[in-house]
C-alpha cells in the first residue's frame, strides 16, 4: 500500500499536461456519452406513458361506445417506463464509476458534479414518480 502512494506521487509530480488534457477529452466525451443516454431514456420513458395515458383514454372512450378493447397496454407502458427508470439508474452508476476513475488519473482535483450528473439524478427522479402515478395514480 505504501509502495502504492509513492508511485502515485510520483506519477503525479512528473504529469505530462498532454495526459491532463487526453484526460479532459475522455471526460466530456464521457459526458456527451450521459447525455445521449439521458435523451434516449427521456424518449423511452415518455412514450411508455403515452401509450398507458393515451389507450387508457382510447379504451374509456370505447366503454362509452360499447366496442371496448383489452386493455393491456399498461403493460407496456408501464415496462416502458421502468424500464426507462431502470437503465437510468445504471447508466447513472456507471457514470460516476468511470467519472472517478478518469478524475484520479488527473493530476489536479475535479468535482465530479457536472450538468450531466445532475440531468440525470432529475431523470432519475421524474422516472419514479411517472412509475409512481402509473401506478398508483
Amino acid at each position: 500500500m505504501n509502495n502504492e502512494i509513492q508511485i502515485r506521487a510520483e506519477a503525479e509530480q512528473d504529469a505530462d499536461p498532454r495526459v491532463d488534457l487526453a484526460v479532459d477529452r475522455t471526460i466530456l466525451a464521457l459526458i456527451r456519452t450521459l447525455l445521449a443516454w439521458i435523451r434516449t431514456l427521456m424518449a423511452i420513458m415518455t412514450a411508455g406513458l403515452a401509450i398507458d395515458k393515451g389507450f387508457a383514454a382510447l379504451h374509456d372512450a370505447r366503454m362509452i361506445s360499447g366496442t371496448a378493447i383489452l386493455k393491456n397496454s399498461h403493460l407496456a407502458g408501464l415496462l416502458m417506463t421502468g424500464s426507462g427508470t431502470l437503465l437510468t439508474a445504471i447508466v447513472l452508476v456507471n457514470y460516476v464509476k468511470n467519472k472517478k476513475d478518469l478524475i484520479n488519473l488527473k493530476s489536479q482535483k475535479r468535482s465530479i458534479w457536472d450538468a450531466g450528473l445532475v440531468m440525470s439524478l432529475v431523470l432519475l427522479f421524474i422516472g419514479i414518480v411517472m412509475l409512481n402515478s402509473m401506478l398508483f395514480g
